[in-house]
């Protein structure tokens, strides 16, 4: 018989098997600690170090932009396009504008994308959003040693969180939104061009076929996409960025790879696809996995391997494969799900051994090899001189940002006119600058001219660009002094811990500046304080 309450209405009864509430297993509550803990890392460590060169060369940008509105290498000066991350340049630029410091809003900007990229995963792996699995996503991913990239402030973890976002929306065929996606893509890095348009060319013949899917491209992605690559053309008054001007001659393997790239290349690439074949197996060749991993992968990795990729740091280049595999795998969880302990396990190993070699010798280089601040220390008491020079510079990062000097990139990567031609001696004569700053890889004695070298160079090295600059100098007119490039213990160690060489002969910037400057006599003041040697003193050393 039913019972029924005062109202009438029959109580309902308890289910007989109740949902299980979440247990999370006790290996993924230590990978979502971990993941807790060195999200907190990542956040604290940039009190105790310095962003890296080519970083802080786009803050230069990001600043200027923001105090006078105009995207340039000089305060205020001519147009140039050195940092070719633009949206990442125009954010930080806006943070700054607001009173933001720049690098601290960087590694903020970071976290946020790797948090991002967690909850875009378990979204797509139609899994809850709880601290343990949001936290154990965040510690997978910040175990790739390309976090030491994000950690220097390069803009790797948002170029990370749009690729993620763009193959997830492709993965459930929103082909309006992966065009969208796309162009922020590309906006935030040129290469974002080989991931999104050989994505958004295979889909547009899928779903509801190609005459309603081609204005979506032509709306979300081409039209806008063309419009900026006209404004920039305008802008900047060059077809390319300058960067691919200056690093477009290198030797290749059989006239087509980069061999330095293709090794660099190998490792997060091989990692990547071991996870797929043993996470996916025989729904690796399903066809929208096959789809996105040839769309995503192939047309990227080849030109990558062609690349001449100067400033990889920690291999910032490479995370793509890794963002690929994690996408394809959270996509694919269902089938995961059904085997997750004989599947996952393997596949951590292999990411544990294929990339800890790495993230243990970024670690090693960035907390001890890494330079202490004093240029960053000189260079932010040249900015408190009455009086702002002129200078050039090869290392044209931390001395230009935190001295506010007018500066000339002798490499061409932030001065247009020495990116399509090697700079001269003539042109020093005619810049006539204040102070030359350079830092030779090999050669005679630290920027000493090498003999015959008084011959102008045209065939582009950066030996070649620093003897050309050095046989401009007039020795009657400069002071040469010599600062330490690197801390103690890199000078004391000429090998790494892993037993290779470190680069480069010669660990000294060499100072040359104006004797006729009435600051000649406080910036020597200033070398001397923080460890500097006049050129006189460094040779009765030698001897």
């Amino acid at each position: 018989m039913a019972v029924v309450n005062s109202y009438g209405v029959q109580p309902a009864t308890a289910p007989q098997n109740p949902r299980p509430s979440y247990q999370p297993s006790l290996f993924a509550r230590c990978l979502a600690i971990t993941g807790a803990l060195l999200l907190l890392a990542f956040l604290v460590l940039p009190v105790y170090c310095q962003a890296f060169e080519d970083a802080i060369i786009l803050f230069q940008y990001s600043a200027n932009f923001a105090r006078h509105g105009v995207i340039s290498f000089i305060p205020n000066g001519p147009r140039a396009e050195g940092a070719t991350d633009f949206l990442w340049m125009i954010y930080l630029a806006a943070g700054h504008k607001i009173g933001l410091p720049l690098y601290p809003l960087a590694i903020a900007t970071s976290a946020l994308c790797v948090v991002l990229f967690a909850i875009v995963l378990l979204r797509l792996a139609k899994q809850r959003l709880t601290f343990w699995n949001l936290g154990a996503l965040v510690c997978l991913f910040l175990l790739a040693p390309q976090v030491f990239a994000a950690e220097a402030g390069f803009s790797v973890f948002a170029f990370g969180l749009l690729l993620g976002w763009m193959a997830a929306l492709a993965f459930r065929d929103r082909y309006g939104w992966t065009c969208a996606a796309g162009l922020l893509l590309c906006l935030t890095r040129p290469d974002g061009v080989v991931f999104a348009l050989p994505l958004l060319a295979i889909l547009l013949f899928r779903g509801d076929g190609p005459r309603k899917r081609i204005w979506k491209l032509a709306a979300f992605f081409v039209l806008p996409g063309l419009i900026y690559f006209l404004w920039r053309w305008t802008y900047f008054g060059h077809f390319l960025p300058l960067p691919f001007y200056v690093k477009s001659d290198t030797q290749r393997l059989w006239g087509v790879l980069v061999l330095k790239s293709v090794t660099s290349l190998a490792p997060p690439l091989l990692a990547a696809i071991a996870m797929l074949a043993i996470g996916l197996r025989k729904r690796l060749l399903d066809q929208r996995n096959l789809l996105l991993l040839g769309a995503l992968i192939v047309p990227s990795s080849l030109f990558y391997a062609a690349m001449r990729l100067d400033q990889n740091f920690a291999n910032r280049f490479f995370l793509y494969p890794l963002v690929v595999a994690a996408v394809l795998l959270a996509g694919n969880y269902e089938h995961l799900r059904a085997c997750s302990r004989p599947v996952l396990l393997p596949a951590l190993g292999i990411w544990v051994l294929c990339l800890s070699y790495f993230w243990i010798n970024w670690m090693v280089i960035y907390s001890v090899e890494y330079p202490e601040p004093q240029v960053v220390a000189v260079s932010r008491e040249l900015g408190k001189l009455p009086q702002r020079g002129s200078m050039i510079v090869s290392e044209s990062g931390a001395i230009p940002f935190y001295s506010q000097w007018t500066a000339y990139d002798p490499w061409g990567l932030n001065t247009p006119q020495f990116a399509k031609r090697l700079i001269q001696p003539a042109d020093v004569v005619a810049l006539h600058p204040d102070l030359i700053i350079l830092h030779q890889e090999s050669g005679p004695m630290p920027c000493a001219v090498a003999a015959g070298s008084r011959i102008p160079q045209t065939e582009r090295s950066w030996d070649n660009m620093a003897q050309n600059v050095i046989a401009g100098i007039d020795q009657k007119q400069y002071v040469q002094w010599l600062l330490p490039e690197y801390n103690a213990y890199y000078r004391s160690h000429p090998l790494r811990w892993n037993g290779q060489p470190r680069p480069g002969k010669f660990d000294y910037q060499c100072w040359f500046i104006r004797s006729d400057d009435s600051e000649t006599t406080e910036i020597e003041r200033l070398l001397e304080q923080f460890g500097g040697l006049s050129a006189k003193s460094f040779e009765a050393g030698r001897r």
